[in-house]
């Protein structure tokens, strides 16, 4: 894969987001490979039959089944969510948020049916559906310079990629509109002190941390954090609230509001909302 790096370390696995070229935004090769990272990362969950002297396979090359999960972005930022400038050239398309269907929902759905922990090292920006990607991990180690930002009300659109429910689900609904209304950055302390995150880490740099909770959790009891994962965290519900995400971002792709916010981030200035 080009954007993404996979690697496995006993029964660690880490996804490694690697497009710096672009702030680590989402273009669609970035989601697509995202989603198929995460839909071999469940699949590496799965315990195997073990193989005895009869067996066909070798029980000593096998590593085991994956027991926890850690996704990084960069040293620098972890996720910017929505390549804008792909965006831009797709805006002429009538089927320019199809993506939130094809693409963003079945990537959210393949990180929601891992079944093991899921652990997110963020450090720079989490932005919009990078935001959301972090909030779909079970846990987040943040870096003490990390900040998080909705940025949908920014460019006219509504959220995805299930931020809409999980959002409310760890500050509740009130807050969860303040936050994502005024959309401005919120820095990991106050992230922490919300619940958004789990450790803040002093410094630029939470992977080494992440890291160490990830190989704890690894190290665990993995059936039954299996199981309350599966009791704790409603995936279907997320998954049917991101659907009702798909239909705000197909009307409001069409909006002027919507394209005046666009053009006016690619020029860096300020956008002039009319409401329509």
């Amino acid at each position: 894969m080009e954007f993404v790096s996979v690697t496995r370390d006993a029964g660690l696995l880490t996804i490694a987001i690697d497009r710096p070229q672009g702030h680590n935004s989402l273009n669609r090769a970035l989601r697509l490979e995202l989603r198929k990272a995460f839909e071999e990362a469940a699949e590496q969950c799965v315990v195997k039959p073990e193989t005895g002297p009869t067996g066909s396979g070798d029980a000593t090359a096998d590593p085991g089944p994956v027991r926890a999960v850690l996704l990084k972005g960069g040293k620098k930022v972890f996720c910017t969510g929505q390549d804008l400038k792909e965006h831009l050239t797709e805006m002429t398309e009538p089927s320019a948020m199809d993506k939130v269907d094809t693409e963003y929902n079945p990537m959210i759905a393949a990180l929601a049916a891992i079944p093991v922990p899921v652990v997110a090292a963020v450090n720079g920006a989490a932005a919009g559906a990078g935001w959301s990607l972090a909030l779909n991990c079970d846990f987040r180690i943040a870096a003490a310079s990390a900040s998080f930002k909705a940025a949908f009300p920014s460019i006219g659109l509504a959220t995805d990629c299930g931020i809409s429910y999980l959002l409310p689900q760890l500050v509740g609904p009130a807050q969860a509109l303040q936050l994502l209304y005024d959309d401005q950055p919120i820095k990991s302390a106050r992230a922490l002190e919300l619940g958004l995150v789990t450790q803040v880490v002093d410094g630029d740099d939470a992977d080494e941390a992440a890291e160490a909770f990830a190989r704890k959790l690894a190290s665990g009891p993995t059936g039954s954090y299996r199981e309350i994962k599966a009791l704790v965290k409603d995936a279907s519900a997320m998954l049917a609230i991101a659907d009702r995400e798909s239909g705000a971002q197909k009307r409001l792709v069409v909006t002027e509001d919507h394209k005046e916010a666009v053009d006016a981030f690619l020029n860096k200035r300020a956008p002039e909302f009319t409401g329509r």
